[in-house]
This record gives C-alpha cells, structure tokens and sequence, in this order.
C-alpha cells in the first residue's frame, strides 16, 4: 500500500488487514469488512443525504448497501496531501448481477422492490416538500431536446459520419417521440397515478451484487431522488432488455420478481408500458453527442447509433407483445 491511501486509511478508526485493486477500484479488508475506498466529487450536502437514508435503510431492516465510514473527525470525507476529496463505504465480495441470467434478474427485481417497500415504511425522507416531475413534462422536454439537437447539426456545414447518419435517422424517431407523448395524453395518466418516494436512481447491475450465498447488495445510491418507485423498475428492465434483444421471458421473469416483494397491479404495468414507448437510446445518444466535445466524435458513439435501427426493431416486437399482455 503506498503512502497516499496509508495516510488516507490512517484517518478512520479501522485496523486495515490486506488491500487489493479491483475493476480499478481501491479495496481493503479490515477488521470491520471489505471497504472500498474512493475519490468523491459531488457536494458535501447530497452525501449527506445519502448517508442518512442509507442509516434509515439499515434500521428498517434493508443493510445490505454501501453504508460511509465515520472519520476519526466524525467526517464523511477525508483528504489527502493535495486537498483531494475520499470516502470509504462498506463493501461486498460479490459479482455484478448478470443480465442475461434469468436466475439474476428475478433476485436483482425482487431486491428491488424489497428496497421499495423498505423506503415506503420510513416516514421521515430526506427531501423538502419532495416533488416528482410527471412524465407527460419529461416527454415534453425531451422532444424539445431533440429539437433542439436537430436544428444545431443541420446548421454544421461539414458533417461528419455520425451527423450525417443522425440527419437520416432523427425523422423516424422523432415521429416516435410525438407518438409516445400522444399516446400518453390520450390515456390521460395521472401525476399521482403512481406510488412515490425515495428512489436509487441508478439501479442497474454494476450497482447489484450477487453474494455467493445468493442474497443481493445494492450499491451507488449517489443518485437517490424522489420519483415513482417504477422509474426505478424501468430503468433495469431496459438495460436489461437492450442486452438481451428484448426478451420477453428475462421482462416476465423481472416483474415476477419484483411482485414477490410488492405487488403490481393493470395501472402499474400501463405505467411501465408507456415508459417503454418512449424512443429512450435515441434520446439518449442525442444528449450525450450534444453534451460532448464536437470536434471528435467517439467511434464508440457513431456505432451506438448504427445499431439503434435494430434495436429499435426488437423493441418494437416487445412493445406489440406487451400491447397483447396488457389487454388479456
């Protein structure tokens, strides 16, 4: 172990057994369980409320996340010579859920709800008059985004491969972001229509440990939020989906998971249907080519978006099949 993470390690009461590198993290056993140490870059006051909700969850019962070592300061933070920001959490010996396993994805879902449920019985949230934004407004700005995006790369006079490529495809799902904000205005969901409250954010499977006794962690809540618990639901059964060229049995297998712990109900899957509507990669790759340096287009990206017509073809099977589902 060299001096920098010595001195940092030095600044919580832990007794450090052995330290290892792993997936390019810097881990450690100690006399309290595996710790993951790691830089932090985000502001003092979300780790706070990170800290906190996660001490809720561990009283309610749900303990298996990655709850912050206390300094010796009675900090959550450390710094090294050069004023760099570090935190340590407790960690797990496990392996990122697997997506294409049928067995993983029902354990990673039913995790998830069990994390739902857990959060729906803590009454004292860590957010000021919480507010959640309705899908019919995250729709709306969306296809303002894309707008927006379009007119730019029609204004660039030498386009490159992947502007040229965005040009030819931006009509075809654009229509289909229309479409999915139409359908969503004609089935008039409400804002309230579906239960809220403290979410992860971010739960995909590099943020879900599979223990070798089979029990589940979650980790990397740094984006915790307010917003219906189904966000949650979506956002894995896409990744999940987009990796398994939507597979209806690993989404039956993912909801049949998550009603073991909480139930879903008609409404619940409408909710979930109509978030799948949505041209969400395409959107997606727009912002992030947006977002990014123009000057040098990733190959990375342009191939994401060679592939999306395919995939957007699959999904289009799924969505047919859950239309089906829905009106049995």
């Amino acid at each position: 172990m060299n001096d920098k993470y010595r001195e940092l390690l030095e600044q919580y009461d832990v007794k450090v057994i052995s330290t290892f590198r792993s997936r390019g993290t810097f881990q450690c056993e100690t006399d309290q369980g595996l710790a993951l140490l790691k830089e932090y870059h985000s502001s003092l006051r979300k780790l706070a409320i990170e800290y906190e909700w996660k001490e809720k969850l561990s009283e309610a019962g749900f303990s298996l996340t990655d709850r912050y070592f206390i300094s010796k300061e009675n900090s959550l933070v450390v710094y090294d010579r050069y004023h760099t920001p570090f935190v340590l959490k407790h960690y797990f010996p496990g392996r990122e859920c697997d997506l294409h396993s049928e067995t993983d994805v029902y354990a990673a879902c039913r995790n998830l709800a069990l994390l739902h449920k857990t959060s729906a019985s803590i009454s004292d949230i860590p957010f000021e008059n919480p507010r959640t934004e309705p899908v019919s407004l995250i729709f709306a700005r969306r296809n303002q985004e894309l707008r927006t995006i379009r007119r730019y790369i029609g204004k660039v006079n030498r386009k490159k491969a992947f502007e040229l490529l965005y040009m030819k495809y931006f009509h075809t799902f654009y229509e289909e972001a229309v479409q999915a904000f139409d359908t969503l205005q004609q089935m008039d969901l409400k804002d309230d229509s579906s239960a809220c409250g403290v979410c992860h954010g971010a739960y995909h499977h590099h943020n879900i440990l599979i223990l070798p006794d089979g029990t589940v962690a979650t980790v990397g809540f740094e984006s915790i939020c307010y917003q219906p618990y189904l966000m949650d639901l979506y956002l894995f059964l896409r990744k999940t989906m987009e990796k398994n060229h939507y597979d209806w049995r690993l989404f039956e297998r993912g909801i049949a998971g998550y009603s073991e712990q909480r139930s879903i109900d008609v409404h619940d899957l409408r909710f979930l249907y109509l978030l799948f509507l949505y041209p969400e990669k395409f959107w997606k790759i727009s912002n992030q080519y947006y977002n990014h340096r123009k000057s040098w287009i990733s190959p990375k990206m342009l191939e994401k978006l060679e592939k999306i017509p395919a995939q957007n073809q699959e999904r289009h099977s799924f969505l047919q099949y859950f239309s089906r589902y829905l009106l049995k």
